[in-house]
């Protein structure tokens, strides 16, 4: 082969490569979804309804549109058929290189068979983010669940107290008497009261609601005291009332007596003149005799600091005031640093289903604070939705915390934190140039790079930049956890300053305190960054 050849073939050769590179990279453009963490429950029992957190980030070069992320359960790592569906997390969408954290409320289906399973993450599933890189959205647990199978929780009924009339379309007072047999305590459990006209429990039962029971420690008896709620399309007579620690539609006359319990004597229903009943003897109204669902929030218990990449817990409750049952029911969470509550960031969700006309439910809600977040302060809030629902009120439907949350860095997490330990100010003229000498250190857990000490000369006693005039800057590559660093900067004083006093100030990351150059880089607390001095211009 002549020479003319050979540099010909080599030069073809290195086009093919660069070529194939190039399409490469361009495939690799656009949004990417990953997973990060997966927090599990574990055991969990079959027909039981649980919480995942689940953390995730957008690695590609664009941000994500909307998208859900479904979870199922396998019996096998290896396998992908026969998926179980157990939940499904809507996500309203992710920035590029942003993270996000959620709970997604999973229900074990009550026929699963009792072993190990391993949880599948499948990212995108509906294929609704336009050229998402989708090799990597089918993720599965390491390590398996445990199902087991539906027990009583250690628990059991001494009895349930209640009057012996009631009116239909009423609340009816009610106190649950538990008591725990076991060694150990119990964690939460759910108690379901219905009404039946025999002793014979079934599934025609008058649903009405539930009463939630706290953990009951070893050998402990507890008194619940709430109320129910009778429904106004209740025809009097006489009633059992039952309560069942498992779910009325799981009742089987094979069930253990200590999972469900009656009042022998009956309880009287009867009508009143404010609630007419269907099917008595008085009139019933033209038109709709209720208003439709109206769910509102009653109180919400928050903490009061909460560490970014971690996750705080609140206490919601909130009640049906309308008179219909609520379907399906969901709040949403988020953070925001406006106290009007506007352009929030979303936590989580809390979905719940077939809240009647004024049932009054509360809730443990574990919200996760993403990398994304920026330390300061942040006020909650929270939007209830009702789907399916035209006549819902939604005139109490959005809430705002009435004092902020303090977002900041963990000081256990590796995070900098950089302080001044001297800074020595100098006396010079109008267009004079001048040094400033100034130490830093870090007194953090990690190094900080792209450090930046700006410095400013204001007329004022309270750092403005908008009022400041801006000499110079000390630029530092990077600094480590206990080292200190030393500069000399030199900086010209502006021509324009008259001769007397002014304060200089010197500012470790300017960016935390300037809102037109965006975010600062990450550092665990900036109330030590200022430091100012008497700078003397001379004549």
């Amino acid at each position: 082969m002549s020479i003319f050849f050979r540099r010909l073939f080599f030069i073809l050769i290195i086009a093919i490569v660069m070529n194939t590179c190039l399409f490469g990279m361009a495939a690799a453009t656009g949004p990417d979804i990953i997973g990060n963490r997966l927090i599990l429950p574990s055991p969990i029992q079959s027909g039981e309804t649980s919480e995942i957190q689940d953390f995730i980030k957008n690695q590609g070069s664009v941000p994500a549109s909307s998208f859900l992320i479904e979870y199922f359960l396998t019996s096998s790592p290896e396998q992908t058929k026969d998926k179980i569906l157990i939940g499904i997390w809507e996500v309203s969408g992710l920035k590029s290189g942003a993270g996000k954290s959620g709970n997604t409320s999973v229900t074990i289906p009550p026929e699963t068979v009792p072993g190990e399973y391993y949880l599948i993450r499948w990212i995108d599933a509906a294929s609704y983010i336009s050229g998402e890189i989708s090799s990597n959205n089918l993720q599965r647990s390491k390590n398996p669940i445990i199902i087991t199978t539906r027990k009583t929780s250690g628990l059991h009924g001494i009895g349930t107290f209640s009057a012996g009339t009631a009116y239909a379309g009423d609340q009816f007072p009610v106190t649950v008497l538990i008591a725990n047999d076991q060694n150990t305590e119990t964690g939460p459990v759910t108690a379901h009261l219905f009404l039946s006209s025999t002793i014979v429990p079934d599934q025609s039962g008058i649903d009405l609601g539930i009463v939630s029971i706290p953990s009951v420690a070893a050998g402990e008896e507890r008194e619940i005291r709430n109320s129910v709620y009778i429904p106004p399309d209740t025809l009097p007579g006489e009633y059992y009332l039952f309560t069942s620690l498992i779910p009325v539609d799981m009742i089987t006359g094979e069930a253990p007596s200590s999972e469900y319990w009656f009042n022998e004597d009956p309880i009287q229903i009867t009508n009143s003149p404010d609630h007419p009943v269907s099917g008595t003897e008085i009139p019933i109204p033209a038109g709709p005799t209720s208003t439709g669902a109206d769910v509102v929030g009653l109180e919400t218990i928050l903490p009061d600091e909460a560490f970014i990449g971690g996750s705080f817990q609140i206490t919601d409750k909130m009640q049906n005031i309308g008179g219909a049952t609520a379907n399906i029911v969901r709040v949403g969470y988020q953070l925001s640093r406006n106290i009007d509550g506007t352009d929030g960031e979303h936590l989580g969700w809390w979905t719940t289903m077939n809240l009647k006309a004024g049932q009054t439910i509360s809730e443990k809600k574990l919200l996760g604070v993403s990398s994304a977040f920026s330390p300061g302060l942040y006020y909650l809030t929270k939007t209830i939705t009702i789907t399916g629902s035209s006549t819902e009120n939604t005139k109490d439907n959005w809430w705002v915390s009435n004092r902020p949350i303090y977002i900041r860095y963990n000081p256990a997490d590796p995070i900098p934190d950089l302080t001044h330990v001297q800074t020595i100010w100098p006396v010079g003229k109008p267009g004079e140039s001048v040094q400033i000498t100034d130490t830093i250190t870090d007194i953090g857990r990690a190094c900080a790079t792209g450090v930046s000490v700006a410095y400013y000369i204001s007329p004022y006693s309270q750092f403005d930049a908008a009022t400041a005039s801006y000499p110079g800057v000390w630029k530092i590559d990077s600094i480590c956890s206990g080292e200190q660093k030393t500069e000399a900067t030199t900086v010209t004083i502006p021509s324009y300053l008259s001769v007397g006093e002014y304060y200089l100030y010197s500012v470790i990351n300017p960016c935390w305190f300037l809102s037109e150059c965006g975010e600062g880089s990450p550092e665990l607390d900036t109330s030590n960054n200022i430091n100012a001095g008497i700078f003397n211009v001379a004549r």
